[in-house]
């Protein structure tokens, strides 16, 4: 059966059924590779590439506040629970009265926007997890899913003067939201809905900002006219007093608790027990309810407007990865600047040398430096995508992909710096253990990260056919000179193209062999699917810096992408090697040019931490992680 398999696969990709070597020219793109990495960096100029034009001067000035504001001099480490949630609130309302941000931005100025989130997470993820909920999640359906009447509320929420939260998650549901239970019963006499949790598993859940602070939540409902279910609507529902901040009636709040992580959010879990609000409070941009009752909506069915509701929230997966950004960025640099003042072993007894001379260490740290940096290129590439008129088809299945691959490798990488810290690395003062513990939940809010990879392989195999029926003579590396081979951008392209095609061809295969239902034949292939998404998104993230490189051709880059994309092959090397597009003696000599890259990268990788900028307040007090103790 496998083997049918296989062959199947091989013909729809080979057109003649040959592979050949690939006999490209190492380009001028590739040229520098093959020397010693000049170690000249221009800071400056690294700075902008990474920090994006558009971005730079938000980034700057989220930058100067943090270093200059009391609030952010205080310090977080074992603070109770308590009084690190009211740390957190009062760092809120210092950054909405500073006017770094609006609430406006997440739709007319999302530079200015994300650029200050990414910022904000180099120092810590409590901050920025509160903010995008407030901003991203309450701000979010304000601006997309509400009109002219929602306007009300976007001056006092803007500064901070009321909060707002985003009530979707229930005990029972999390991805699958169209299965909420929380209902939205019309009453044509009083012309309000009546919010109602009719289980105890729908009940909302993990709700951040609204067991202390949050004045209104937006709340995700069956729409239900005289027995009629509409399907999932959203609403906005008063949880607190705006004046007096007491309870509104038949609104219950319970502390979420302790957690893993993110102990500066106070998450509640919310029952409504019959909760009226005048009808007006129906988000109405795709689809409204008249006084008399008469459900209307631009769409034809309830799907339809589920999905419209749905789309806004591209953006805070979006935003989340910023967050994955600054916890990665500021742990690399803190490990990095660690290994470079470190001593422990040598030559000698009396000749002990920083632990950034060991190989080991070098491999560990540099090549999640790169992949964070291209990662961080790609970002750039979607939030132009989303500040354009006219969305691409691509934005869904992209910005799900890349919350995934980013949280995924965010929290690994954590754990390697960690770990190049030794002893020091496990202590809470000097930060990774805070960041590790914070981002861990990033892979399964705003969408888990195996759901988000299969919504990204739907969307692949949605797709007109793809050009896989006119695939050129499939590549296969194989040679003595491996280092050309390897060392050329348009070969690994093909290499990663050729993937992907692949692993397309046969997911479409799997699902088309199954004799079940259309949903238990791509459920018995969820595995396949993820291994998609990861070959497409390892593609599109090497295509997007190779093109970067074209234009802006800024030293180290070309190092970055190779190391990069030779660790990414080497994740996946028995793959590369038993489906034949990489011989057994190239395959070989790939880890070791992937420790000359790294050697290479360490020579300038105080520079490469110098240009992420990060206020020091960021960071532990000193660099060798010790000085505190004494």
């Amino acid at each position: 059966m496998y083997k049918n398999r296989i062959e199947i696969i091989k013909k729809h990709l080979d057109i003649d059924n040959t592979t050949t070597t690939s006999n490209n020219k190492n380009g001028t793109l590739e040229k520098e590779l093959f020397n010693s990495i000049d170690t000249n960096i221009n800071v400056g100029e690294l700075k902008l590439l990474i920090d994006s034009v558009e971005a730079s001067k938000y980034k700057d000035a989220t930058r100067e506040f943090i270093k200059n504001h009391p609030k952010f001099k205080e310090n977080f480490i074992g603070l109770d629970m308590a009084s690190y949630r009211q740390l957190v609130l009062e760092q809120c309302v210092a950054i909405a009265n500073s006017g770094l941000i609006h609430l406006t931005d997440i739709k007319s100025n999302l530079h200015r926007y994300a650029g200050a989130v990414e910022i904000f997470s180099l120092y810590n993820n409590n901050v920025c997890t509160k903010l995008g909920v407030h901003y991203t999640l309450f701000g979010g359906t304000i601006m997309f899913l509400g009109t002219s009447r929602h306007e009300k509320y976007i001056e006092d929420a803007n500064t901070l003067k009321t909060m707002g939260c985003f009530a979707m998650t229930e005990i029972g549901h999390g991805s699958n939201v169209r299965g909420i239970e929380t209902t939205a019963h019309y009453d044509k006499q009083s012309k309000e809905f009546i919010i109602h949790s009719p289980t105890p598993t729908s009940e909302k859940f993990w709700i951040g900002g609204s067991y202390l602070h949050a004045t209104y939540t937006t709340v995700f409902a069956n729409l239900i006219i005289d027995g009629t279910n509409h399907g999932v609507h959203a609403f906005v529902v008063p949880l607190r007093c705006p004046k007096s901040g007491s309870m509104m009636k038949g609104v219950t709040v319970k502390d979420c608790g302790h957690k893993l992580g993110l102990n500066g959010i106070d998450n509640g879990q919310i029952r409504f027990n019959q909760v009226r609000i005048p009808r007006e409070n129906l988000l109405n941009k795709y689809s409204d309810v008249s006084e008399d009752g008469v459900y209307k909506s631009q769409f034809n069915t309830p799907i339809k407007n589920f999905a419209a509701t749905m789309a806004p929230f591209i953006v805070g997966r979006m935003a989340i990865t910023k967050g994955c950004s600054g916890a990665a960025k500021t742990s690399l640099s803190i490990a990095i600047e660690f290994s470079h003042v470190r001593k422990q072993f040598g030559p000698s007894a009396n000749n002990e040398l920083p632990l950034i001379t060991l190989s080991s260490q070098q491999r560990r740290l540099m090549a999640p430096l790169a992949r964070t940096i291209l990662f961080d290129l790609y970002i750039q590439r979607l939030t132009n995508e989303l500040c354009q008129e006219k969305l691409p088809a691509s934005i869904h299945a992209h910005c799900s992909g890349i919350k995934a691959i980013y949280s995924w490798f965010c929290v690994a990488a954590l754990q390697t710096c960690r770990e190049a810290c030794g002893g020091q690395g496990y202590r809470s003062a000097n930060r990774i253990a805070e960041f590790k513990n914070d981002c861990d939940i990033v892979c399964t809010y705003e969408g888990d990260n195996t759901v988000l990879m299969q919504q990204l392989a739907k969307y692949l195999l949605g797709l007109k056919e793809k050009q896989t029926n006119t695939t050129t003579n499939r590549i296969y590396l194989d040679g003595e000179d491996a280092k050309s081979l390897l060392f050329n951008f348009s070969n690994i392209h093909q290499l990663f193209e050729t993937r992907e095609e692949i692993r397309l061809a046969e997911l479409k295969q799997i699902i088309g062999n199954s004799k079940e239902s259309a949903y238990f034949a791509f459920n018995n292939a969820i595995p396949w699917a993820v291994k998609l998404g990861f070959a497409h998104m390892t593609k599109i993230v090497f295509q997007n810096s190779v093109n970067t490189l074209r234009l802006k051709n800024v030293k180290p880059l070309a190092h970055l992408i190779m190391l990069d994309a030779l660790v990414s092959i080497e994740e996946d090397l028995g793959w590369f090697v038993s489906n034949h597009l990489i011989s057994p003696n190239v395959a070989q000599s790939i880890p070791f040019l992937i420790q000359d890259l790294c050697f290479e990268v360490t020579k300038v990788s105080k520079q490469i931490i110098a240009s992420f900028d990060i206020p020091e307040n960021c960071k532990p007090s000193s660099k060798d992680l010790i000085s505190d103790l004494f």
